[in-house]
């Protein structure tokens, strides 16, 4: 990603966590934002109003520090991050602990590198999150949990000392406070934290800290929020400001509290208890380090404190009078820190893991749904010794594929677009414990595997995570209605769907994603099941051919562009229907129904012939032509089918020189450099209807079809025009903040997820995994791009047109690949 540079606040960042786990979004100002680890409703249910939990409200639950000590120096403090709410910490009373100066934010799902300059710290500083999506291996990429390192560099002249402090603040444990779980191996100490009362809230878990990597380790296992955060102490020992960053500051590290649960009331009458009741109730409070904190500021100044029974209970007796901070529903916070020593130019790592496990995921009847990671864990602990004991598994090849996608000599708005896109799937996703799998199509919006948008979407799911495509695929595939017609999207438990089956594109898209599966795939029994939903879905397609001239001329109305009608025979629908003949046929071909392969290849040349009879204008395709009307807007997504055949494979139906100038059309009219590329316009002197003049969706810029157009036009050798459609929508999401939320319907809306196939399209990858065959015809002779299919991951690196693949996992030992010259 284009490095950002924090200065304002962004409205996104890069979502950390699992496939259907849940996830945190680590934002370019530091902080971790919207926690949808606990089942959120903007999660698990439709929340139309902007008002739903979206778990913003916890973002600063997970905090960091850093402390840089040289030798005769006051140490420096700076928070990793922007956030200075004054409820956490009057920062500005106390200025050494302030925010860093510069955070320099690197985005790269599934990882997000922040370099932290300020100009008072004496060490290189630089952050790294790491998602567990490693791609073919879901029962990794559905770990509930991430990894943050710190890597510290002294590039001074004389020994340091770094301290890196953690701090999870939970606000998900059913206003019950939580009681913890402390591990100390040594070189490893991890602290659960579990609600004090446990019962079936969605918000009822676990969530645990871990802290390993270099130096020594030192934590508190439980403690109240406020001291975690600030709390001010007024008593008979005066008024102090209490927080565990001031010990922190002075001595670089915790003081090893094991204490888990919060320590017992002090009764009114202390005088009630013995002396050996006093003595216990002191001892107990002491271990605590919001109690700590001021006993050691009293034994500053009286350091025989306290001498007898009466100060121990006026000691305590100060504290019951503390009912700001001795709320046991706000006991649970923690605190883990690493403390490393430096020689010059020498580097150390330390490492925090969050992990989670909530699994009271249910339906809005009260059917418990569950997460997929319950069958892999059963604790939010487990998880977190899964990621640190499983690093070179889980780590290193989540890191590795994120420096794949950026192995590239294309501009980096490119793998800006293929990673970005990716977090989507972890961001959107549920994945259920039975194993079902849906995207929602827009976080809360809509529903999940729509039909219309998956089509767009799922290209890179299919290459990374094939079982999950073909599983939603299936699922969808059991709600085709009697007369053929296809789902369009389901509802929040995966076992309804909504009634818009009149959309008229989306049988087509049905068909032509089983083919691509398919070939991606060469699942042959996968072909098997869908065969006779292929076919009902075609009949049902041919039913609105009422003259046979192999394209569609009634119910045409109603499509993915649900609020702009269209009528007659439309150029978008037509297209499609005449890709889903080419991939119908070739399905018959496969399965070995030849009469119908037959029947579909001879309705796909008369249904070619009547495109260009009935639509075609000169310089472009008609939008919608009936037997007493017209519509010649110009539809930038008039291809969509021949885009879908060109990048799944199947090879395209129009001539390329036909795409070539179509494109340069809509890109000469509906293209600009500065608002990017419209849906439509209407060329002068060109006759429009009302459904198309100034119609919303028309007019706007939706960065999915964006993406369509680009890997077309890379298809055909556009490369220029290619790079400044992306280009474009790069800048204009950086622009308000969101460059890796499109919004579309909703907040990060999966059709940009077309973003892949402009992978494909410059490396012009035909993949036919059945007869183990690969064709390359790629954009330039001279290109290196990544190579991502099921099973296999590599580099293919073109030079003067010669091709060489490395694969980094998997191998393509014993397939065939075919190059530009040999595809000729």
């Amino acid at each position: 990603m284009a490095k950002i540079i924090m200065t304002k606040p962004s409205g996104s960042g890069i979502a950390l966590g699992g496939i259907g786990a849940g996830s945190v979004e680590l934002m370019p100002d530091g902080e971790f934002h919207y926690w949808q680890i606990a089942n959120p409703p903007r999660l698990t249910e439709v929340c139309w109003e902007k008002k739903a939990d979206d778990g913003e409200s916890s973002a600063g639950a997970l905090s960091f520090w850093v402390r840089a000590k040289q030798a005769g120096r006051r140490p420096v403090v700076r928070k990793l991050g922007m956030k200075t709410d004054p409820d956490d910490f009057t920062y500005r009373l106390f200025p050494w602990n302030k925010p860093v100066e510069k955070i320099i934010f690197d985005g790269r799902f599934p990882v997000c590198e922040l370099q932290y300059e300020d100009n008072a710290l004496p060490c290189r500083l630089t952050g790294r999150a790491v998602a567990p999506f490693v791609p073919h291996h879901i029962d990794i990429a559905a770990t509930p949990g991430f990894y943050m390192d710190f890597e510290i560099e002294n590039t001074g002249e004389q020994a340091l000392t770094v301290s890196l402090l953690g701090t999870l603040v939970p606000d998900f444990c059913n206003d019950c406070g939580c009681r913890n779980i402390l591990s100390d191996n040594g070189d490893n100490i991890s602290v659960t934290m579990q609600p004090a009362q446990k019962n079936d809230a969605p918000d009822c878990g676990e969530v645990c800290l871990g802290i390993s990597g270099d130096g020594e380790k030192s934590f508190i296992a439980g403690e109240y929020k406020r001291f975690i955060r600030e709390y001010i102490y007024d008593g008979e020992y005066g008024v102090s400001q209490e927080s565990v960053l001031f010990g922190f500051r002075e001595k670089g590290s915790l003081p090893d509290s094991e204490a888990v649960a919060p320590p017992p009331v002090i009764p009114e009458n202390t005088g009630s208890l013995s002396d050996n009741e006093i003595n216990a109730l002191f001892s107990e409070y002491s271990r605590y380090p919001f109690a700590a904190s001021v006993l050691g500021r009293i034994n500053d100044v009286l350091p025989s404190f306290p001498s007898d029974r009466e100060e121990k209970e006026r000691f305590l007796n100060s504290f019951r009078e503390q009912e700001r901070l001795l709320k046991a529903e706000e006991f649970g916070a923690a605190a883990l820190c690493g403390k490393v020593c430096l020689e010059p130019g020498e580097k150390k790592t330390v490492r925090f893991i969050l992990s989670w496990f909530f699994p009271n995921h249910f339906s809005k009847d009260g059917r418990r749904f569950g997460h997929f990671y319950e069958n892999l864990f059963s604790t939010a602990a487990q998880v977190n010794a899964f990621l640190r004991e499983n690093s070179s598994e889980v780590f290193e090849k989540a890191k590795a594929f994120s420096k794949l996608l950026y192995t590239t000599s294309l501009p980096e708005v490119y793998p800006d677009s293929w990673s970005g896109h990716l977090s989507t799937i972890v961001k959107c996703s549920w994945y259920l414990k039975d194993g079902r799998f849906g995207l929602w199509e827009g976080l809360g919006f809509c529903g999940f595997h729509t039909t219309d948008i998956t089509y767009h979407a799922s290209f890179g799911l299919l290459a990374l995570f094939p079982e999950l495509q073909l599983g939603q695929m299936r699922m969808g595939a059991a709600f085709q209605r009697a007369d053929g017609r296809v789902h369009h999207f389901f509802t929040p438990d995966l076992e309804h769907v909504d009634n818009g089956f009149d959309r008229v594109d989306m049988n087509n898209q049905f068909v032509l994603m089983v083919l691509r599966d398919y070939l991606y795939t060469g699942d042959t029994e996968y072909l098997k099941d869908m065969w006779q939903h292929v076919v009902s879905a075609m009949d049902s397609i041919s039913a609105l051919d009422t003259d046979g001239d192999g394209l569609p001329d009634s119910e045409t109305k109603r499509n993915t562009y649900d609020a702009w009608n269209f009528a007659g025979t439309p150029v978008y629908i037509s297209v499609l229907r005449l890709a889903a003949l080419k991939a119908a046929s070739r399905i018959a071909e496969e399965t070995g129904d030849s009469v119908r392969a037959e029947e579909w290849k001879n309705l796909l040349a008369k249904g070619l012939d009547s495109l260009e009879k009935r639509l075609w204008n000169g310089e472009y395709y008609n939008l919608w032509m009936s037997d007493n009307n017209k519509d010649e807007t110009l539809m930038t997504d008039q291809l969509d089918g021949e885009w879908f055949l060109r990048m799944a494979g199947i090879g395209g139906n129009l001539p390329e020189a036909r795409v070539k100038s179509v494109m340069k059309y809509i890109l000469g009219r509906n293209f600009d450099p500065d608002s990017g590329l419209i849906n439509a316009s209407c060329p002068e002197g060109r006759a429009t209807t009302l459904y198309s003049h100034k119609n919303c969706q028309a007019q706007a810029v939706w960065t999915g079809i964006g993406y369509v157009a680009a890997a077309l036009c890379l298809s055909v050798g556009m490369l220029s025009e290619a790079d400044a459609v992306i280009t474009a929508i790069r800048d204009n999401q950086a622009a308000f903040g969101a460059l890796w939320d499109h919004w579309e319907c909703g907040h990060h809306y999966t059709r940009p997820m077309s973003s892949w196939t402009t992978l494909i399209a410059a490396s012009g990858l035909k993949v036919d995994s059945a007869r183990r065959t690969i064709r390359i015809k790629p954009v330039s002779d001279n290109i290196t791009l990544p190579l991502c299919l099921p099973g296999v991951l590599g580099t293919l690196e073109i030079r003067n047109g010669s091709v060489n693949i490395r694969t980094v996992e998997g191998s393509l030992n014993g397939w065939k690949v075919l190059t530009k010259q040999q595809n000729a």
